[in-house]
């Protein structure tokens, strides 16, 4: 069997050629009868069946196996087979001083490249007389070219990403796969390094089912990049949900009774990212759409939310890190007036008789919840009714699905 083909058949599997063959002839077989073949050749050790193609002269099938020791013409069988059984089948190697040739000649091309240099300037090198290189210079420049093709230490050293599998419910020690992907994203675009080594990062985190999905992928498409990878996985693994339903259902997420305000942002944002995922909005847009659901779906009792009410027009929408901050640092703030508070409470007081006051609502609460209800909500509108000006909460209209689906494509289609 001609080398090229062979060659080319492992580059598509990522295969050593030291470490395959090709069986040719191969008539209609199981793999369990070829595994058998296979294991009576005691010099190939453990083998896997990688790919079968048809041989278009005949009705048989071209088998290509991989091997974990070196495999040579001369350690091998021409033919191997089960006398009687099954077989004889012709086996195909690539000989080992072509690879040994092909080798160091792409290592020192690729040398040559990096020093600004070309064949010819080698062949400067050499006395007229002698017509063959010289092996001691010809290890000296292999041993030097392997020096500046090893990769440094940066890019052995990163950090690895977690494991996914597909599998439901999740393994103890895996990643759901939002919060896997969204990690992968970010990875993804943070490595500096080529797109083969990408792939390698990712497939080196998966396994299961997954890992299948791209194992499927790679044998429909050898040259898929690292972005194919991860639209794969979001198919398989992904919300069925469009990017319209998303929104949908984003405009619909609300602050829960008890819930801190930084906890609902988490969910927003989880939200905006699986949108954003799916090409529902540009990310210049992200900033604008979570402030403008936080003073949408945020507890109207909730004192951090009413403040930004009333102050999210003064400045620019902020980053989802800013606000996260902001909130928290409120937080922090009003949970330690309560400690000091229940410290105070807790200490032992003389008992006075003195009237119990009675229960009395905070003034500034009082003012502040009555501008809110003062202020413009002009372009507000019910995911209930559709109508303008009050919330679906505090609807008490029929529901018109019909209306909010318009007015949410209108808003949709403005947005991008």
């Amino acid at each position: 069997w001609p080398v090229t083909p062979i060659k080319a058949w492992c580059k598509g599997y990522q295969l050593d050629p030291a470490h395959a063959l090709v069986l040719s002839g191969v008539s209609d077989v199981s793999d369990e009868v070829l595994k058998e073949v296979l294991s009576s050749v005691k010099i190939l050790g453990k083998t896997r069946i990688i790919d079968k193609r048809p041989d278009m002269t005949s009705k048989t099938v071209f088998v290509l196996v991989q091997t974990v020791t070196d495999v040579t013409e001369q350690t091998l069988p021409d033919q191997v087979g089960i006398p009687g059984e099954v077989g004889p089948w012709p086996v195909h190697v690539i000989p080992a001083t072509k690879l040994k040739q092909e080798d160091f000649q792409a290592k020192l091309l690729s040398f040559l490249e990096h020093e600004g240099k070309s064949i010819s300037d080698v062949k400067e090198l050499l006395t007229p007389s002698s017509l063959d290189v010289n092996t001691a210079l010809v290890n000296a420049i292999s041993s030097l070219v392997d020096k500046c093709k090893a990769p440094s230490a940066d890019i052995q050293s990163y950090r690895k990403l977690r494991m996914f599998s597909g599998v439901r419910p999740t393994p103890v020690g895996e990643e759901e796969y939002d919060a896997w992907a969204e990690q992968t994203t970010h990875m993804l675009e943070e490595w500096q390094c080529s797109d083969s080594i990408k792939k390698q990062r990712v497939v080196e985190s998966l396994k299961g089912p997954a890992a299948d999905i791209i194992r499927f992928l790679r044998a429909q498409n050898p040259n898929a990049t690292a972005d194919d990878y991860m639209q794969a996985l979001e198919t398989a693994f992904g919300t069925t949900e469009t990017s319209s339903d998303l929104l949908v259902k984003f405009r619909q997420t609300f602050q829960s009774e008890g819930e801190k305000l930084s906890m609902y942002l988490l969910r927003l944002d989880k939200l905006l990212h699986c949108i954003f995922r799916k090409g529902g909005l540009q990310l210049a847009d992200m900033n604008r759409l979570r402030i403008e659901q936080v003073i949408r779906g945020a507890s109207p009792d909730d004192m951090i939310a009413m403040r930004i009410r009333m102050t999210h027009k003064l400045r620019p929408p902020p980053s989802f890190s800013d606000l996260l901050k902001d909130v928290r640092e409120e937080e922090d703030m009003l949970q330690g007036r309560t400690d000091v508070k229940r410290k105070v409470m807790s200490k032992p007081v003389t008992s006075v008789t003195r009237p119990v006051p009675e229960n009395k609502t905070d003034p500034e609460v009082e003012k502040l919840k009555r501008e809110l209800r003062d202020l413009d909500r002009s372009g507000i509108f019910c995911y209930r009714c559709g109508e303008d000006g009050h919330y679906m909460r505090e609807c008490d209209r029929p529901e018109n699905l019909q209306r909010v689906n318009k007015r949410l494509g209108n808003g949709l289609a403005s947005w991008r």
